[in-house]
Protein backbone atom coordinates (compact mmCIF):
# COMPACT_ATOMS: atom_id res chain seq x y z
CA UNK A 1 0.00 0.00 0.00
CA UNK A 2 1.20 3.57 -0.95
CA UNK A 3 0.56 6.53 0.42
CA UNK A 4 0.28 9.47 -1.59
CA UNK A 5 0.90 12.77 0.60
CA UNK A 6 -1.90 15.49 -0.87
CA UNK A 7 -1.35 18.58 1.68
CA UNK A 8 1.17 19.86 4.22
CA UNK A 9 1.25 22.65 6.90
CA UNK A 10 3.55 23.27 9.02
CA UNK A 11 1.78 23.57 12.38
CA UNK A 12 5.00 24.72 14.53
CA UNK A 13 8.67 24.97 13.98
CA UNK A 14 10.72 23.94 16.94
CA UNK A 15 14.31 22.91 17.46
CA UNK A 16 14.91 19.82 16.82
CA UNK A 17 11.58 18.83 14.64
CA UNK A 18 8.65 20.62 13.11
CA UNK A 19 5.34 19.57 13.85
CA UNK A 20 3.32 18.94 11.03
CA UNK A 21 -0.45 18.46 9.72
CA UNK A 22 -0.75 16.22 6.20
CA UNK A 23 -3.34 14.82 4.07
CA UNK A 24 -3.01 11.62 2.57
CA UNK A 25 -4.32 9.35 0.04
CA UNK A 26 -3.83 5.58 -0.04
CA UNK A 27 -5.12 2.96 -2.51
CA UNK A 28 -8.57 3.25 -0.88
CA UNK A 29 -8.51 6.67 -1.01
CA UNK A 30 -7.95 10.10 0.78
CA UNK A 31 -8.20 9.65 4.40
CA UNK A 32 -11.03 11.35 6.29
CA UNK A 33 -8.85 13.27 8.79
CA UNK A 34 -5.60 15.05 8.81
CA UNK A 35 -2.51 13.07 10.36
CA UNK A 36 0.13 14.87 12.43
CA UNK A 37 3.94 14.09 12.66
CA UNK A 38 7.43 15.12 13.76
CA UNK A 39 9.26 16.64 10.54
CA UNK A 40 13.12 15.53 12.17
CA UNK A 41 16.83 15.86 10.65
CA UNK A 42 18.06 12.09 10.50
CA UNK A 43 20.34 11.00 13.69
CA UNK A 44 23.29 9.01 14.45
CA UNK A 45 24.44 6.79 17.17
CA UNK A 46 27.52 5.44 17.95
CA UNK A 47 28.88 3.02 20.64
CA UNK A 48 32.65 3.77 21.21
CA UNK A 49 35.23 1.16 22.13
CA UNK A 50 38.63 3.01 23.23
CA UNK A 51 41.92 1.51 22.33
CA UNK A 52 41.54 0.18 25.95
CA UNK A 53 38.41 -1.83 24.82
CA UNK A 54 36.19 0.02 26.94
CA UNK A 55 32.94 1.31 26.48
CA UNK A 56 32.46 5.19 26.19
CA UNK A 57 28.71 6.22 27.19
CA UNK A 58 27.52 9.52 28.36
CA UNK A 59 25.38 10.30 30.82
CA UNK A 60 23.27 14.05 30.77
CA UNK A 61 19.71 15.13 31.25
CA UNK A 62 16.89 14.29 29.13
CA UNK A 63 13.65 17.14 28.92
CA UNK A 64 11.05 13.80 27.97
CA UNK A 65 12.31 12.41 31.26
CA UNK A 66 12.94 15.25 33.46
CA UNK A 67 16.64 13.66 34.66
CA UNK A 68 19.70 11.74 33.55
CA UNK A 69 20.41 9.06 30.91
CA UNK A 70 22.90 6.55 30.68
CA UNK A 71 23.56 6.37 26.55
CA UNK A 72 25.30 6.31 23.55
CA UNK A 73 26.84 9.64 22.11
CA UNK A 74 24.56 10.88 19.33
CA UNK A 75 23.03 13.46 17.96
CA UNK A 76 21.19 14.86 14.57
CA UNK A 77 22.84 15.11 11.05
CA UNK A 78 23.58 18.79 10.92
CA UNK A 79 22.36 20.95 7.90
CA UNK A 80 24.99 20.34 4.93
CA UNK A 81 26.38 16.77 6.27
CA UNK A 82 25.35 14.85 3.42
CA UNK A 83 27.05 11.82 4.79
CA UNK A 84 25.94 10.03 8.72
CA UNK A 85 29.63 8.96 9.15
CA UNK A 86 31.08 12.07 9.00
CA UNK A 87 28.23 12.91 11.95
CA UNK A 88 28.82 10.15 13.56
CA UNK A 89 32.73 11.24 13.99
CA UNK A 90 31.69 14.83 14.50
CA UNK A 91 28.94 13.85 17.16
CA UNK A 92 31.62 11.36 18.75
CA UNK A 93 34.08 14.06 19.18
CA UNK A 94 31.42 16.96 20.26
CA UNK A 95 30.09 14.55 22.88
CA UNK A 96 33.11 12.45 24.07
CA UNK A 97 36.13 14.78 22.72
CA UNK A 98 37.21 10.83 21.42
CA UNK A 99 38.09 10.44 18.00
CA UNK A 100 37.93 6.98 16.27
CA UNK A 101 40.30 4.83 13.71
CA UNK A 102 37.74 3.09 12.65
CA UNK A 103 34.05 3.35 11.61
CA UNK A 104 31.70 0.39 11.12
CA UNK A 105 28.17 1.49 10.06
CA UNK A 106 25.53 -1.20 11.99
CA UNK A 107 22.52 -0.25 10.11
CA UNK A 108 19.58 2.35 9.95
CA UNK A 109 16.06 2.40 11.31
CA UNK A 110 12.82 4.49 11.16
CA UNK A 111 12.60 5.40 15.00
CA UNK A 112 8.79 6.10 14.79
CA UNK A 113 7.41 5.62 11.70
CA UNK A 114 3.63 6.03 12.30
CA UNK A 115 4.86 9.93 13.44
CA UNK A 116 8.11 10.52 12.61
CA UNK A 117 9.96 11.09 8.89
CA UNK A 118 13.79 10.97 10.03
CA UNK A 119 15.79 7.75 10.13
CA UNK A 120 18.85 6.82 12.33
CA UNK A 121 22.02 5.51 11.71
CA UNK A 122 24.24 3.40 14.32
CA UNK A 123 28.10 2.58 14.02
CA UNK A 124 30.59 1.06 16.22
CA UNK A 125 33.46 3.10 16.79
CA UNK A 126 36.84 0.92 17.16
CA UNK A 127 39.93 2.37 18.26
CA UNK A 128 38.55 5.42 20.48
CA UNK A 129 41.13 7.36 21.62
CA UNK A 130 41.23 11.66 23.37
CA UNK A 131 41.79 13.82 20.15
CA UNK A 132 44.63 16.33 21.45
CA UNK A 133 43.29 18.78 19.02
CA UNK A 134 39.98 18.70 19.49
CA UNK A 135 37.84 20.92 17.51
CA UNK A 136 34.29 19.54 18.52
CA UNK A 137 32.52 20.38 21.80
CA UNK A 138 28.95 19.96 23.57
CA UNK A 139 26.51 22.51 22.91
CA UNK A 140 26.34 25.39 25.63
CA UNK A 141 23.24 23.77 26.92
CA UNK A 142 24.56 20.26 26.86
CA UNK A 143 25.80 18.95 30.32
CA UNK A 144 27.47 15.23 29.12
CA UNK A 145 29.68 12.90 32.02
CA UNK A 146 31.50 10.42 30.28
CA UNK A 147 31.17 6.91 31.81
CA UNK A 148 33.61 4.51 30.53
CA UNK A 149 32.81 0.33 31.06
CA UNK A 150 33.51 -2.62 30.32
CA UNK A 151 31.84 -3.59 27.03
CA UNK A 152 30.64 -7.16 28.64
CA UNK A 153 28.57 -5.12 31.36
CA UNK A 154 26.21 -3.93 28.33
CA UNK A 155 23.98 -6.19 27.78
CA UNK A 156 23.49 -6.77 31.34
CA UNK A 157 22.73 -2.70 31.81
CA UNK A 158 20.36 -3.00 28.80
CA UNK A 159 18.82 -5.73 30.46
CA UNK A 160 18.07 -3.86 34.08
CA UNK A 161 17.45 -0.85 33.08
CA UNK A 162 20.20 1.13 33.67
CA UNK A 163 20.73 1.97 29.79
CA UNK A 164 17.30 2.44 29.23
CA UNK A 165 17.43 4.52 26.05
CA UNK A 166 15.46 2.60 23.61
CA UNK A 167 18.38 3.56 20.42
CA UNK A 168 20.77 3.33 22.80
CA UNK A 169 19.70 -0.10 23.47
CA UNK A 170 19.40 -0.69 19.88
CA UNK A 171 22.82 -0.06 19.30
CA UNK A 172 24.28 -2.11 21.93
CA UNK A 173 22.32 -4.70 20.53
CA UNK A 174 23.87 -4.20 16.48
CA UNK A 175 27.50 -3.58 17.44
CA UNK A 176 27.29 -7.20 19.78
CA UNK A 177 27.56 -9.26 16.47
CA UNK A 178 31.36 -7.30 16.17
CA UNK A 179 32.30 -7.01 19.45
CA UNK A 180 31.61 -9.18 23.15
CA UNK A 181 28.46 -6.95 25.14
CA UNK A 182 28.29 -9.51 27.35
CA UNK A 183 24.99 -10.85 25.52
CA UNK A 184 24.52 -14.65 24.52
CA UNK A 185 25.64 -15.46 21.15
Amino acid sequence: MKLELLKKRVLLETIPFNVEEINIRSDRGEARHPYYRLDCADWVNILPVTTGNKALLIRQPRAGVLGPVLEVPGGMIDPGEKDPTMAALRELEEETGYTSQRLLPLGSINPNPAIMTNRCHFFLALGCHLNPSRKHFPDAEESIEIVETELTDLDRMVRFGEINHALAALCIMLASKYVNTGGSK
